[in-house]
């Protein structure tokens, strides 16, 4: 087994281009995949019973990931007002949960909500209740309970 290892490892009659001992070479079993029956998905047909083979035509070979390339030239750019407004607010960071809370629970800047903040900030105001009562729930009373604007 060894005198095989090291055959293989350091080829018939060439010295090693990286000298390897045997010593640490550690062979585990093979795990190889079952093989797949003909039929199969992925499986060409060699039988010949029924389909059609694609031997004798000739396809052309297309790059599956390339969508543009049917494009001859690139797309122009556009001025700011061809772009739909919704657009521009995409590239601006969304506000925090504390920005939020002062917004909906305090009322700061409450005229310039719109409904998108309101379902955030109850989904982020719901997360943090669930969290808060978790901790406050916990058999360890060590803990202690941060505040609920963590991230003013």
């Amino acid at each position: 087994m060894m005198q095989c290892l090291k055959r293989a490892v350091e080829g018939p009659r060439r010295p090693p281009a990286f000298p390897i001992h045997s010593r640490s070479l550690f062979l585990s079993n093979g795990m190889l995949a079952p093989k797949a029956k003909p039929g199969k998905k992925g499986q060409d047909k060699k039988d010949g019973r029924g389909g059609t083979t694609t031997e004798g035509k000739e396809e052309p070979k297309a790059h599956i990931f390339n969508i543009y390339s049917t494009v001859e030239k690139d797309h122009e750019m556009l001025p700011d007002h061809a772009y739909p407004k919704w657009l521009w607010k995409l590239e601006k960071p969304m506000k925090s949960y504390g920005e939020l809370a002062l917004m909906f629970l305090y009322g700061k800047d409450v005229e310039r909500a719109t409904a998108d903040d309101y379902h955030r900030f109850r989904r982020l105001h719901n997360k943090n209740l669930i969290k808060l009562n978790n901790m406050r729930l916990k058999k360890s009373k060590r803990s202690t309970v941060k505040p609920v604007f963590w991230d003013l």
